[in-house]
């Protein structure tokens, strides 16, 4: 039995199959180690505010590398389409020009407040998102002003993923000092 056979299909399944005929040593678990724990795609796109694109706006600004929100008066979002019911988010974001007047939070598609800003500063939380619709709003209103820039959305990794990785890299272990010790 050659490495390329060692894998265990009670959890890796067809993903792995294609380790059978890699013909030398693959690094089959290493990859899919990495698929389960590493980082995941960015949602957000034009986070840095570059540009003036890819933003809804509702009396914001995108203007000098920041997305602008001035809830005086008025209530002012900064908001992108990239939610999905049910799925578990990791929100980063940095916030300047940040006053303590009115209020100012993040929030889903039924106005429920995901995040509330209280200062300048890089934040991160982590929400399960439960509204069919899918955008997500920085939003100053009563009063309320700040700025955001580096604005990070990714699907969460839950930390089960990381548990049943652990697991398949304990069986991958025993089975290659298994087949070790009947060679």
């Amino acid at each position: 039995m050659g490495y390329g056979e060692i894998y265990n299909t009670t959890w890796w399944g067809v993903a792995l199959d294609t380790a059978r005929t890699a013909g030398t040593e693959p690094d089959f678990f290493g990859s899919q180690m990495k698929l389960l724990t590493s980082n995941q795609p960015e949602l957000v796109t034009n986070g840095d505010f570059a540009t003036d694109s890819n933003w809804g706006k509702i009396n914001a600004t995108i203007s000098g590398g920041t997305g602008n929100l001035n809830g005086t008066g008025v209530t002012s979002m900064l908001f992108q389409d990239i939610l999905t019911n049910g799925k578990t988010y990791r929100v980063t974001f940095t916030v300047s020009d940040y006053n303590s007047l009115g209020n100012n939070d993040i929030i889903n598609d039924n106005g429920v407040s995901l995040y509330v800003l209280n200062s300048n500063g890089t934040f991160t939380f982590t929400f399960t998102h439960n509204v069919a619709s899918g955008d997500i709003y920085w939003r100053a209103r009563n009063g309320g002003i700040f700025s955001i820039d580096n604005v990070s959305v990714k699907v969460a990794r839950l930390e089960l993923d990381q548990i049943e990785a652990k697991k398949c890299l304990a069986d991958w272990i025993h089975t290659t000092a298994l087949q070790e010790l009947n060679n």
